[in-house]
């Protein structure tokens, strides 16, 4: 269960979430300028979530990372344990350690690979064991197709959009807000920004992609200070891979909405009795 199950199962939260802070207006038009090259979406998803955080820390070299999901994926399996085949019959942590080392030759040199790209179709995998349970499969298939997308979507990132921040954190908690509904993690937070990443075909701001913006702005709220996200965001948003495009809004709706404290003590508690955990405050 995560922010994710949170917002899916919870009819009433929707309703009540609907209601209080309803999707903005969306004007964005913009082509759609990498087009899917296999049928794996969901693995391409995932695999450029690990491509351009690790193009923003070549970038960013202070830039504050927080350990990979898929260490979390390589310690269930090792826990349950799981037995998947792997190339050459490596363990699955030298595997992984495997992907580490070109990760850091990357951020050496700058030169991303087809052997690290290939390596965040395998970090995909083993994300999908820590949300799912399961033992990955396929480990070191790498299709030229997935390969080619990859970099197509490296290639369209626009660079200037994500010049200039003074504070960038890649894949950031909410302390024990996070904890408070069983999981929560971003993408990117730029300064006051918290950006979530889209690698989908449609150029749409979906409501569950607003229910999810909102989830973390009310998060990092209650985190306050047990977390090293701001206590709140100054704006939301999505960036839209397969566009190229950044959409943002400022989130002056939702904390200055004159019921968002109301709706934050209340969500709080829903999450308390709906996870069955604790909160400090609660």
């Amino acid at each position: 269960m995560s922010l994710t199950s949170f917002l899916s199962d919870d009819g009433e939260l929707r309703i009540l979430l609907d209601q209080t802070f309803p999707k903005p207006e969306f004007a964005m038009e913009v082509p759609r300028r990498a087009e899917p090259q296999t049928r794996n979406y969901a693995l391409i998803g995932t695999a450029f979530d690990y491509v351009l955080r690790f193009w923003l820390e070549r970038q960013y070299p202070d830039a504050e990372t927080k350990p990979w999901v898929a260490h979390q994926g390589l310690q269930l399996a090792q826990a349950l344990p799981m037995d998947p085949a792997t190339p050459e019959g490596q363990s699955l942590e030298s595997f992984l350690d495997a992907i580490e080392e070109r990760h850091a030759a990357y951020l050496e040199s700058g030169e991303m690979t087809d052997e690290l790209l290939g390596g965040t179709l395998d970090l995909a995998r083993f994300d999908w064991v820590y949300r799912s349970g399961r033992p990955p499969e396929s480990l070191g298939e790498h299709a030229e197709g997935d390969l080619a997308d990859l970099r197509q979507l490296l290639a369209i990132i626009p660079e200037a959009e994500f010049r200039g921040a003074d504070s960038v954190l890649l894949n950031p908690t909410f302390g024990d807000a996070s904890r408070l509904v069983n999981g929560a993690d971003a993408d990117l937070v730029f300064d006051g920004l918290l950006l979530d990443i889209k690698t989908v075909k449609d150029l749409s701001l979906k409501v569950g992609y607003w229910r999810q913006l909102v989830g973390y702005a009310v998060l990092t709220d209650l985190a306050a200070d047990d977390t090293t996200v701001p206590s709140q965001f100054d704006e939301i948003g999505v960036y839209f891979a397969r566009h190229g495009a950044l959409w943002r809004t400022a989130t002056d709706a939702i904390y200055g909405h004159p019921k968002y404290d109301q709706f934050a003590d209340w969500f709080r508690e829903r999450a308390t009795e709906h996870f069955g955990g604790d909160f400090p405050g609660a």
